[in-house]
């Protein structure tokens, strides 16, 4: 079990940032999603960037598609449960699952048919306000079922500018990650997720790692 939750911890965002190994041209819909953002700058550049003041707002229906090495997933929101946002993830190899998120985009739960883990505090890859030079760590609980890890994620926003996608270019933040183990003190793969202000979520993720960690692109998304 304890093996399990170290996979989760360095899988936790490749979907919807990619899922355990799943993290523009969208159709739209009046019933889907609405991203709601507030940027203090539009300069965007590969060392300077917007300052983007709030985390972005959903409503039920948003869905996004991404491409992975072996196959397509779709992540979409269903509203919010006990004030946590729901992400639900279908994918053809693995059974569904749910990332549960703060308002304030930071992980604090993933639920499946066969168990749930918990964050303290909750993790996030990104962090408001956002800004190219902006670096935090965070030390965690991941709790599930019965057994426990602790766990750090350093993250540092290295740049601001275009990204190419299967959906199109998109200008994104660029943001570094390495976790680690604490408990066993094992690095786990260096990562890069690009984070989009205009969609309001990851839409790239790379991984020097790619057989343990599957990297990921927006294929396409419906607002």
């Amino acid at each position: 079990m304890k093996n399990a939750i170290k996979i989760l911890v360095a899988l936790m965002f490749a979907g919807c940032a990619a899922a355990p190994s799943e993290p523009k041209a969208p159709a739209v819909n009046t019933a889907s999603a609405e991203v709601d953002q507030s940027t203090t700058s539009s300069t965007a550049s590969a060392k300077s960037g917007p300052t983007i003041e709030k985390p972005p707002t959903f409503k039920k229906g948003f869905k996004m598609t991404f491409r992975s090495r072996t196959s397509e997933f779709v992540c979409t929101y269903e509203g919010e449960e006990d004030g946590l946002m729901v992400f639900h993830y279908a994918t053809k190899e693995k059974l569904p699952y749910d990332y549960l998120y703060t308002p304030d985009m930071k992980m604090a739960r993933i639920d499946n048919a066969q168990m749930q883990m918990r964050f303290d505090p909750p993790v996030g890859y990104v962090d408001f306000p956002l800004f190219v030079g902006k670096k935090w760590v965070t030390v965690y609980k991941g709790t599930s079922n019965s057994s426990h890890t602790m766990g750090e994620t350093e993250v540092e926003v290295v740049g601001f500018g275009p990204v190419k996608v299967p959906y199109g270019t998109v200008d994104a933040f660029r943001i570094k990650v390495r976790s680690s183990d604490r408990e066993v003190g094992r690095a786990n793969p260096y990562e890069t997720y690009w984070y989009s202000p205009e969609i309001g979520y990851y839409v790239k993720h790379e991984t020097n790692r790619p057989v343990y960690e599957d990297p990921f692109e927006l294929i396409s998304y419906t607002k």
